[in-house]
């Protein structure tokens, strides 16, 4: 509107003071130096253009070279990045307060600059999803540039909290072909492989998982137990796992071994109804430094009542670490399977007194 107004007033003033410059052209005379320049003022205008214009070649071909991409002398166009840098400041601050619908509406305006077009356009996509908005967010993220790790990420993550776990793994098994060394892009692959319940795919990420170092050593001590023991027992209960398999064999050593294999391993032998040897096993691989590693995933182990040795174990582990809460939590477990209720509320309480909370 703004535009077509201006644009009307100066064809306003070329009809009213064309005919007049014509008729009248003027005389302008500089001295300089020694030097004298005539012209009629219609002429100095003229060359006030061209150079005008010449300046701003110049400027183009030298923002080229330098690559300056966030500067503008048009009015126009520096009002509207203004606008939108406004927007995103805007924008930012909604989200960092969670002010999810404020947010999604401002950053969406603040993609009329193209600079930072694709950050910009990231946080827009996960502020209209947590507005409600899902079918925005997804168009936004779809429009992130193909074939980049950012893009990927956003578009999988967004995926994964929709639920469809399925179509997020399909996503980034195909980016991690092209960037298998990419940390973000792996762990998400993992996660995802978990929450579609893949299992067997996911164990046979693990090689790749440690080759490329998609977790740090104190980060891979504790994704074991998060990986191992789910996928050993639900790969048990569809009659799919074998210590002879191929993607079993295809682990170092280190990880078959490991007391997060084994906890798995029990796990899988409880199922079965062997819960003698799931004490055992248990037994044999369960150290105090790694118990509230493996809490998560032990807890879920039936035993039956198959647990005197290791009430045993964790009260011999108690004389010398008497204020330790995981240690109760375990007897309240223990208690718990041989269906000594009383017993189990007593060490719940006790644990609950070291570390409020525990569960």
């Amino acid at each position: 509107m703004s535009k077509a107004l201006l644009l009307i007033i100066l064809l306003a003033a070329a009809m009213l003071l064309g005919p007049v410059l014509v008729n009248n052209p003027g005389y302008i005379k500089v001295v300089l130096a020694g030097y004298s320049l005539e012209m009629t003022l219609l002429g100095l205008l003229l060359v006030l253009l061209l150079g005008i214009l010449l300046l701003a070649l110049c400027w183009k071909l030298f923002a080229h070279v330098l690559r300056i991409q966030h500067l503008s002398f048009n009015f126009f166009r520096w009002r509207r990045q203004r606008k939108a840098q406004q927007a995103f400041t805007l924008g930012l601050q909604a989200y960092t307060r969670q002010q999810w619908p404020l947010a999604s509406e401002q950053l969406q305006l603040a993609l009329r600059d193209p600079f930072m077009a694709d950050e910009k356009r990231i946080f827009a996509s996960y502020a209209a999803f947590y507005a409600g908005e899902q079918a925005t967010a997804s168009e936004l993220a779809a429009a992130l540039p193909e074939g980049r790790a950012n893009s990927s990420y956003v578009q999988a993550d967004l995926l994964l909290q929709q639920g469809k776990a399925g179509q997020a793994c399909a996503l980034l098994q195909a980016q991690l072909a092209e960037s298998p060394k990419d940390n973000g892009l792996g762990q998400l692959y993992l996660y995802a492989l978990q929450q579609a319940g893949q299992w067997q795919q996911m164990l046979e990420q693990v090689p790749l998982a440690l080759k490329y170092q998609w977790f740090s050593k104190q980060q891979w001590q504790q994704q074991r137990f998060t990986l191992y023991p789910q996928a050993i027992s639900e790969l048990s209960l569809q009659q799919a796992f074998s210590e002879q398999a191929a993607y079993w064999q295809a682990l170092p050593a280190k990880e078959r071994k490991s007391a997060a294999a084994a906890l798995g391993m029990a796990w899988a032998l409880a199922q079965q109804g062997k819960y003698e040897q799931a004490e055992l096993k248990l037994l044999r691989s369960l150290t105090l430094e790694e118990l509230p590693l493996a809490w998560p995933s032990l807890r879920q182990i039936p035993l039956g009542q198959s647990v005197l040795k290791l009430r045993k174990q964790a009260q011999q582990w108690l004389k010398n670490h008497g204020s330790d809460a995981q240690l109760y939590a375990l007897l309240a477990y223990l208690a718990e399977q041989e269906g000594d209720t009383e017993q189990a509320a007593q060490a719940w309480h006790k644990a609950r007194q070291y570390q409020p909370g525990i569960r």
